[in-house]
């Protein structure tokens, strides 16, 4: 009996050793993930946030100028595209940040598969943001628009449409997905996350062109999620 005995006991103790090895991880991922998540919160969300703000007001002013005659739209089209620039920077920042976190041995080999497929969604689905923004900026930058930053453009803001709809429907089945793996990553939505920094206005439809504008007023909808709570 001892000598079976010994060795079911050191098989345990080294099972039970790589369990916490991998709890360990997990955790630690978790918190990692969580402070890039917070500095999207306070250094890149401020400024997408910002610049589509700008943006509305410029669309208040062209779908009723009479009632807007107090705002300076010179001003606000210099907000805009200083707000776009400044945001081309910080999401280029942001996507440099999480693309060395997804690329970590210990994220590809640790994190369960629906935690790495929502990443690569969402990191697509901001590239294709920082994308459009950039190539508005360069369209404002050489006076208008050409042929090859035209379809550049296009090709950027198909391309964050299509992953934004990938994203938030993986998301939502992704949350249906029992895994006790979710208790070991949870952690607490970062302090710097709040409701004013994780919303951005929606601005499709704004202008209303025609007269006939679907949405004629913002909407908001939210821009990052935590998978682990």
């Amino acid at each position: 009996m001892r000598r079976i005995a010994k060795p079911l006991l050191i098989i345990l103790a080294l099972g039970v050793g790589l369990f916490g090895v991998y709890a360990y991880k997990l955790h630690a991922l978790a918190v990692e993930g969580n402070k890039i998540f917070e500095y999207r919160c306070t250094d890149v969300n401020p400024h997408l946030i910002g610049y589509k703000k700008s943006f509305l007001q410029m669309a208040d002013y062209f779908n009723d100028p009479g009632g807007n005659e107090g705002l300076d739209v010179g001003q606000a089209f210099k907000d805009y595209n200083s707000g776009l620039k400044d945001y081309v920077e910080a999401e280029t920042e942001w996507l440099g940040m999480q693309k060395a976190y997804m690329e970590r041995w210990d994220f590809k080999l640790v994190e369960p598969w629906y935690i790495k497929q929502a990443a690569e969604y969402q990191w697509k689905m901001y590239e294709g943001y920082r994308d459009d923004a950039k190539y508005l900026t360069e369209t404002y930058n050489t006076g208008g628009l050409n042929e090859e930053i035209d379809t550049k453009f296009t090709e950027a803001r198909d391309r964050r449409d299509k992953y934004e709809v990938l994203y938030y429907d993986f998301f939502d089945e992704a949350l249906q997905i029992n895994d006790w793996r979710k208790f070991l990553a949870n952690v607490p939505i970062p302090e710097g996350c709040n409701e004013e920094n994780m919303t951005i206005p929606n601005t499709s439809g704004s202008i209303d062109w025609d007269g006939k504008s679907d949405e004629p007023l913002p909407t908001s909808e939210p821009i990052d999620y935590e998978l682990a709570t």
